[in-house]
């Protein structure tokens, strides 16, 4: 258990005010549905920059937990992937998506494939968007403090999750982010310099072992294919595509991801620094990989700082969780119910949606103990069943030109396999899907090697093939929707 001084009580007691005043404050203009989900769509670059960077990087703990497995290969694995998908999301997507009336993918799915693939688009998201990774991660924190089972504090986290949007929705999340980015680095920087005053790096990490120490983390290049590929989340991550639906104009989308960019490359070099010095400090590890950082946070600072440090985790982790719950909920209220339901209440609903996702979060949280593998496995899936029509609804590879039948089957079949799969992997123990090479098989060097292939690859080329070579549109039909 993590053990905290008066000093540090006092610290996260102001922290904890801070960011109740901040979500409980928001006062929305208006009462519709845009102002609950997009804050009106008026977001300045400070606030558009700081919402992206601390939600998208609200995976703290499974950063300490990949640099276990990684070590420096993390930056590799879960850094540069994420720096050039949210580049070409900067490029080819930024302004489309800013300059399009639709505020979510579903929404857009449906404007160019139809209804039915709209609510398809609005289940799979529902599902991505379900904070599991960060309850699990909240609950982690909860239980570093209190030395409580897991699963309680779990539960907590997804209550903890709820408060701020009931009341203030998107604007509610952002202005929390502000101290949650503010925090995050300054939690981070502290702990690098403490280090680096103990040990100089080349020193410090000498006896990891040359695979921890390497840029790849000794890893094969199928596994870091299918970790790139699993970068591309973010052309369809549904908490990324609503605060850049949400920015002021398209120009702020675009120079914002830009700008986040390098405050990611800045973060990912605090935490994974961070990460190494915990390898080779702390004695015993823990035999949770996600009590990394809190453990080590205890052992590296002082009273006051260790706060600090703490601080920085929660407030990024819960201005994530927030986040995502945010656009799950608005997946059940807004791009199924409204689809399904005539003359609804579609802010109701989005707050009842907001509850679903919670529950589903606890119990995948419950059931899949690992954010890297919830990252991997779970996220996989869906990115793999959406990723190309996602991609095809806003004028990509139009050449393909699949009609609305070719969209369905190919998200419910990738789908479906893909979750099967992930089904299979965690009855066999074997969560990050590994597959026995035979080593008559000598391509590449794999021959005789366990190579993860993840549910991302199985329902990518699924998708593929299904809307390469099936029916197409009518060649006379416009494939963008005539209003644009």
């Amino acid at each position: 258990m993590v053990s905290f001084a008066p000093l540090d009580w006092l610290v996260f007691a102001v922290f904890i005010a801070g960011i109740l005043a901040l979500g409980f404050s928001v006062k929305l203009r208006e009462a519709g549905i845009l102002q609950f989900l997009a804050a009106g769509r008026s977001l300045t670059l400070p606030l558009f920059v700081t919402t992206l960077v601390s939600t998208w990087y609200g995976g703290i703990l499974g950063i300490g937990e990949s640099v276990s497995y990684f070590g420096l290969g993390t930056i590799l694995l879960l850094g540069v992937p994420y720096y050039a998908f949210a580049l070409i999301y900067a490029l080819f997507y930024a302004k489309k998506v800013r300059e399009a009336d639709q505020i979510s993918i579903p929404e857009r799915i449906e404007l160019v494939f139809g209804k039915k693939n709209g609510v398809l688009a609005g289940g799979l998201i529902f599902l991505l968007g379900v904070p599991a990774a960060h309850a699990l991660m909240i609950g982690t924190l909860i239980q570093s403090f209190t030395g409580w089972s897991l699963v309680p504090c779990i539960v907590l986290a997804g209550l903890v999750g709820a408060v701020f949007l009931w009341k203030g929705g998107l604007l509610a999340d952002v202005r929390v982010s502000v101290l949650a980015f503010i925090m995050m680095y300054v939690g981070f920087a502290v702990m690098v310099i403490a280090n680096l005053s103990w040990k100089p790096p080349a020193e410090a990490w000498n006896g990891l072992g040359d695979a921890m120490n390497s840029f790849t983390g000794g890893n094969g290049i199928v596994p870091i294919v299918t970790f790139f590929i699993l970068g591309a989340w973010t052309l369809i991550d549904p908490g990324f595509h609503q605060r850049v639906a949400s920015a002021k104009d398209p120009q702020t989308s675009y120079k914002g991801i830009l700008v986040s960019i390098g405050f990611w490359m800045l973060f990912d070099v605090l935490s994974v620094t961070t990460g190494m010095y915990a390898m080779s400090r702390l004695d015993p590890m823990p035999e949770n990989p996600l009590l990394i950082f809190p453990l080590f946070g205890d052992l590296a600072l002082p009273a006051g700082l260790k706060a600090v440090f703490f601080c920085g985790m929660l407030g990024t982790i819960l201005s994530a969780m927030v986040g995502y719950t945010l656009v799950s909920g608005a997946s059940i209220g807004r791009d199924i119910v409204s689809r399904l339901r005539a003359n609804h209440d579609e802010t109701k609903w989005t707050r009842i949606g907001l509850v679903l996702s919670l529950i589903v979060a606890i119990v995948l949280a419950t059931q899949i103990q690992s954010v890297v593998s919830l990252w991997y496995a779970w996220g996989g899936a869906v990115i793999g069943a959406l990723l190309i029509p996602v991609s095809l609804s806003y004028g990509l590879m139009r050449k393909w030109r699949p009609n609305s039948g070719s969209v369905s089957l190919s998200v419910i079949i990738a789908a479906v396999v893909s979750f099967a799969w992930l089904g299979y992997g965690l009855a066999t123990n074997n969560p990050y899907l590994n597959v026995r090479i035979p080593e008559s098989w000598t391509i590449l060097g794999l021959g005789g090697t366990d190579v993860s292939i993840g549910t991302l690859l199985p329902g990518l080329i699924i998708s593929a093939i299904i809307l390469a070579f099936g029916p197409k549109k009518d060649e006379n039909e416009r494939y963008e929707p005539v209003s644009e």
